[in-house]
C-alpha cells in the first residue's frame, strides 16, 4: 500500500497529506465544538493538558525514531548504487588488462549490465523487482571469468582482481534488489497511524474558548504530524516514486566507456 502511494506525483501526494490531514482535524474538531459544547469551557484542561503533553512526546520520539530509519535507509540505497557503480568501474579497468578474447567479452558485457540495470533494472525496482536480464548477464560474466586462460602472472593478478570486482557488483545489486524489496515494516506503519490518531484525538478535547484560535491550533497541530508522515512515506521506498535514488552512477560508467 505504501509503495503505491509513493509512485504518486509528489506534489499531489504531499497536498493530499498536508492539507488534506489538517482540514479533516478542523472538521472533527467543529463537530466536538458542535456536539459537545461542554468540552469549550476547558474545565478538563489541567488533565487534558498534561495528557497531551505526554502522548504527543511520546508520539514524537517515535517519529523522529522512524524518520531516523527511514532517511538512514534512503542513504545507504544511495551508497550501494555509488558502489556498485565504482566496482564496475573498477572491473572494465581491470578487465582491459587481461588476454583476449575475455577482454572484449568482459567489456561488452560491462556495458550491456549496465544498459539494463539503469533502464530495465531500474523501472524493476520501483515494482520492488529486479531484472533477469541484469541477474543473466552477471552470470555470463563469471563464466567468461572462469573461461579465461591467464599467461603471465600479471594476468592472473588482473584476473584476480576482476573477479574481487565482479564479487562486489553482484553483492551490491542483491543489496540493492532486497533495499527495493523491503520497507517499512507493518507494526511501525501501526504506530504512525494509531499514535497520530490518538495524539490529534487529545488535541480535539482540548477546550478553547475562541473558535478560530482552537481551529488554528489544531490544524496546525495536524500539518506539522502530516509532514512527518510524509516524509517517512516518500523515503520509505528508496527506489519508487519523485525522489527515488538515481541510476546516474551507473549510467556515468556507460558514457565514460561506451561512449
Amino acid at each position: 500500500m505504501s509503495r503505491a502511494l509513493v509512485q504518486w506525483n509528489l506534489w499531489l501526494l504531499g497536498g493530499l497529506l498536508v492539507i488534506g490531514l489538517p482540514l479533516v482535524a478542523v472538521a472533527l474538531q467543529a463537530m466536538v465544538r458542535r456536539f459537545a459544547p461542554d468540552i469549550v469551557k476547558g474545565e478538563h484542561n489541567d488533565v487534558a493538558g498534561f495528557l497531551i503533553a505526554v502522548v504527543g512526546v511520546v508520539y514524537a520520539v517515535t517519529l523522529a525514531f522512524i524518520v531516523i530509519v527511514t532517511w538512514e535507509g534512503y542513504r545507504d540505497a544511495r551508497t550501494v548504487v555509488h558502489h556498485e557503480a565504482g566496482s564496475l568501474r573498477s572491473l572494465y579497468r581491470d578487465s582491459q588488462a587481461l588476454p583476449e578474447p575475455t577482454r572484449s567479452q568482459i567489456g561488452t558485457l560491462v556495458l550491456e549490465y549496465g544498459r539494463e540495470v539503469a533502464a530495465g533494472e531500474w523501472a524493476a525496482l520501483d515494482e520492488g523487482e529486479g531484472s533477469r536480464a541484469a541477474f543473466d548477464l552477471i552470470s555470463q560474466m563469471f563464466e567468461t571469468m572462469s573461461r579465461a586462460a591467464p599467461a603471465t602472472p600479471t594476468h592472473e593478478a588482473f584476473l584476480a582482481e576482476a573477479l574481487a570486482q565482479l564479487d562486489d557488483v553482484a553483492e551490491d545489486r542483491a543489496e540493492r534488489i532486497s533495499v527495493a524489496e523491503d520497507g517499512l515494516l507493518s507494526i511501525m506503519w501501526a504506530a504512525i497511524i494509531v499514535g497520530g490518531g490518538v495524539t490529534i484525538g487529545f488535541a480535539l478535547l482540548f477546550g478553547v474558548s475562541d473558535q478560530r484560535l482552537h481551529y488554528l491550533m489544531v490544524g496546525a497541530f495536524a500539518t506539522v504530524l502530516a509532514l512527518q508522515i510524509f516524509v517517512i512515506l516518500v523515503l520509505s521506498h528508496p527506489f519508487s516514486g519523485d525522489l527515488a535514488v538515481s541510476p546516474h552512477p551507473i549510467l556515468h560508467v556507460v558514457r565514460d566507456f561506451g561512449g
